[in-house]
């Protein structure tokens, strides 16, 4: 295995787990500063702000051609790192840009939406029906990119090995999942 990705709802506790495995295999986790890299490599980093600006609160509008070019510098970006080897990539269709590479895991993290909720008030400090819109919005931005990018739905299980729901479970036994995910893999 070179990498393993990771494809996570917003309250889900999928940026914790990605770190909590990176630490357990000594692999480098990579996650938001990856969009910050795309853009500034493609020279759009107003897409860089778009992109982390999931509510629109910015109402930024990059053009199609700076949207391509960050898209194009992102998919390099992820199969640059991926070709370097250990390394867990989190969000920004990682799944789909290495889905013909035997050598990567691609795992979903999901919670039931109240656990979510739960979740972003108590580390937000917000009301629930702020954290539920917030959310709400992070969904219908994660879902979109991945249609536009890759014409697929982004809770499609068939592109996943491993889909985590951590409503269900601990994030230390979704952790240990993810390890044996991957030594699974690795040495069959």
């Amino acid at each position: 295995m070179s990498a393993i990705t990771i494809s996570r709802q917003m309250g889900s506790q999928g940026d914790a787990l990605a770190a909590q495995v990176a630490q357990r295999l000594g692999w480098r986790p990579v996650g938001r500063e990856l969009i910050n890299q795309a853009a500034v490599g493609a020279g759009v980093p107003d897409v860089a702000l778009a992109e982390l600006d999931e509510l629109g609160i910015f109402g930024l509008h990059p053009s199609a051609e700076a949207w391509q070019a960050y898209h194009t510098q992102i998919e390099q970006s992820i199969r640059t790192l991926a070709a370097e080897g250990q390394v867990v990539i989190v969000g920004r269709g990682g799944q789909m840009v290495l889905r013909d590479r035997p050598d990567v895991l691609h795992v979903r993290v999901i919670a039931p939406f109240d656990h979510r909720v739960a979740r972003l008030q108590a580390t937000r400090h917000l009301t629930a029906d702020s954290a539920a819109a917030i959310i709400e919005k992070s969904m219908e931005a994660r879902a979109r990119y991945i249609i536009q990018s890759y014409d697929i739905v982004l809770d499609d299980p068939s592109i996943y090995h491993l889909i985590i729901n951590t409503g269900l479970l601990g994030l230390s036994q979704a952790v240990d999942l993810v390890v044996q995910a991957y030594r699974g893999l690795s040495a069959g």
